[in-house]
């Protein structure tokens, strides 16, 4: 009589991809003895039948029997759960993947970013600490797969933030940047700006910052562009952005990258500001393409763009100050006030919801953090919970929407001493009633070393005060420069004890708060950080200046814009 192996092989050779299934499923899933050739051909025929999370498994499981290729069953374990956007089950598997083959370029870019989002402080603590010991020893591995948006949520090293290498993209080279800057180009009497982006929708965070902006720009002096490459999903969250701004979106996202730059190119641009950087699905090789004869990178990724072809960046000299120069291969355009555009105009500010209606206590004082949860460094963390031990009439509130990270969390919690009960989750929420909920808040925690960036214009538009302390690289010194362009430098930590210090302080001082969130409220109105007119006057006369040059034939050079009223 034929086996059930020898079965399976010949079902499998006439393609009854189904009746492999049927045989080997129920024993497989009963726990029978299947050798690995059994489990191969039962993940092979459920890929063929579209079932590609239960090849994975299959292969998994395969990869863990005595004598079965190890390594080479882990690595299509690991493809086929990414396949089928399995998140944890790759993570999984690409730990795995690691332990045979720790050379794996993809397994160890999808873990180092996976490690960030699950809040699992332990093993997070292990993967950072190991990878800082590889960059600082100039390994090539570990420059190559950190992805940099990640790297800069849990590295404030500047000068190892410059080694991080392009992964959306081909590094520019010094060649085609001359070649870009040495193309004719007529400059005509207004200037052509045009802002790249796939965030053109009042959807995305960016547009709560920009949106102002560019309303207020002078078309007298200025002739704007918005070059689109924005995703289908994203645009059809919009609500009236695209609507207000039809006549000046050029969507080119359809279009090869070099047909794009022709678009760019033909549009006679002088200016492109490019709004994404490393942030996700940026558009890099267009930017290299080199479509204009001045690149500036601009708001959306709080660091140099390592590889991409911008001849300056938009800051202000506190998030770079003249000592961050060597890191950076763009020269400084420094701001007043602060580098980040906030919207005066176009932002909800509902009344606050009752706690209860919130689910948060009426008699503690409520810390709420509301930043992406891959910024929750072990560093932020530690400082968190010495907070939540000092004061113990404090509870912290964070958006969290991941079950896995929140059971992840709680545990380090609980290993820190802390009662689970202090941490009220909350999932994400619309805009508007994001704003409203920040409001039952009493203060805003910052994350270390990537701060709050819109999440701590939202915090202060909300009347809410936050803490945070100085930073050693662009991204944990923003909540700094907004909080000075608030005129609330007391809210500004040395360090980390310091940092600790102040939100116990404030955390037990009731009247303090109160006072605080008296000047936040009158800053709303007052403040050059939401004086949407000033800051748009101050980045239209550091366009003017940086079109001048660039008219005049000059390289770039370090900018200062002097403040207007």
């Amino acid at each position: 009589m034929m086996s059930v192996s020898a079965l399976a092989l010949e079902k499998q050779k006439s393609g009854d991809f189904l009746g492999v299934i049927e045989l080997l499923k129920p024993l497989a899933d009963k726990g029978d003895d299947l050798d690995a050739a059994a489990l191969v051909r039962l993940a092979q025929s459920c890929y063929r039948i579209g079932h590609v999370e239960d090849a994975a498994a299959y292969y998994h499981r395969a990869a863990g029997m005595a004598g079965a290729p190890r390594q080479q069953l882990l690595e299509l374990a690991f493809t086929l759960f990414r396949q089928a956007k399995s998140k944890e089950l790759a993570f999984g598997a690409a730990r795995d993947v690691l332990e045979c083959n720790p050379g794996h370029e993809g397994a160890a870019r999808y873990f180092r970013h996976h490690v960030h989002y699950r809040l699992d402080m332990e093993e997070l603590e292990r993967s950072n600490t190991e990878a800082l010991a590889k960059l600082r020893a100039g390994d090539a591995f570990q420059i190559r797969t950190e992805l940099l948006l990640d790297h800069i949520a849990w590295c404030g090293d500047e000068a190892l933030n410059a080694l991080i290498q392009t992964q959306n993209g081909k590094t520019f080279s010094p060649e085609a940047r001359t070649r870009r800057r040495s193309r004719p180009h007529h400059f005509a009497d207004k200037i052509r700006v045009g802002y790249l982006s796939n965030d053109w929708s009042d959807g995305h965070a960016t547009m709560k910052l920009l949106q102002r902006v560019l309303e207020l720009h002078d078309e007298n002096t200025f002739e704007i562009t918005l070059f689109c490459y924005t995703e289908d999903n994203l645009v059809a969250t919009d609500q009236v952005f695209r609507k207000r701004f039809g006549d000046k979106i050029v969507r080119i996202g359809h279009l090869p990258t070099e047909d794009a730059a022709q678009q760019i190119r033909a549009r006679g641009i002088d200016i492109l500001v490019d709004l994404k950087g490393h942030t996700n699905k940026a558009w890099i090789d267009l930017v290299n393409a080199g479509p204009a004869p001045v690149q500036v990178a601009y708001l959306g990724y709080p660091g140099s763009g390592v590889g991409i072809d911008c001849d300056y960046i938009i800051c202000d000299r506190i998030v770079c100050p003249e000592t961050s120069a060597p890191f950076f291969h763009e020269k400084f355009c420094w701001l007043p006030d602060s580098y980040q555009a906030n919207d005066d105009s176009n932002r909800a500010l509902p009344p606050a919801p009752s706690r209860s209606q919130l689910g948060l206590p009426e008699g503690a004082t409520v810390l709420v953090s509301a930043n992406n949860v891959r910024k929750i460094s072990p560093e932020t963390f530690r400082l968190w919970m010495a907070v939540l031990a000092r004061a113990p009439r404090t509870v912290l509130w964070m958006v969290c929407d991941d079950p896995l990270a929140r059971d992840n969390f709680s545990r380090a919690v609980v290993k820190a001493g802390i009662a689970p009960e202090r941490i009220i989750y909350a999932n994400s929420t619309g805009y508007p009633a994001h704003i409203a909920r920040l409001r039952a808040a009493d203060i805003g925690l910052d994350t270390f070393p990537c701060n709050g960036h819109t999440t701590t214009s939202d915090k202060l538009w909300a009347g809410l005060p936050v803490v945070t302390k100085k930073g050693s690289n662009f991204s944990s010194r923003v909540s700094e420069s907004l909080l000075q362009a608030m005129q609330l430098p007391e809210l500004i930590a040395e360090d980390g004890d310091g940092y600790v210090d102040l939100c116990v302080e404030l955390a037990c001082d009731a009247e303090r708060l109160r006072a605080l969130k008296a000047r936040i409220e009158a800053g709303r109105t007052t403040a050059a950080l939401f004086d949407s007119g000033r800051y748009t006057r101050n980045l239209e006369r550091a366009f003017q200046l940086i079109h001048e040059r660039a008219r005049k034939g000059l390289e770039p050079v370090h900018i200062e814009i002097a403040t207007t009223s």
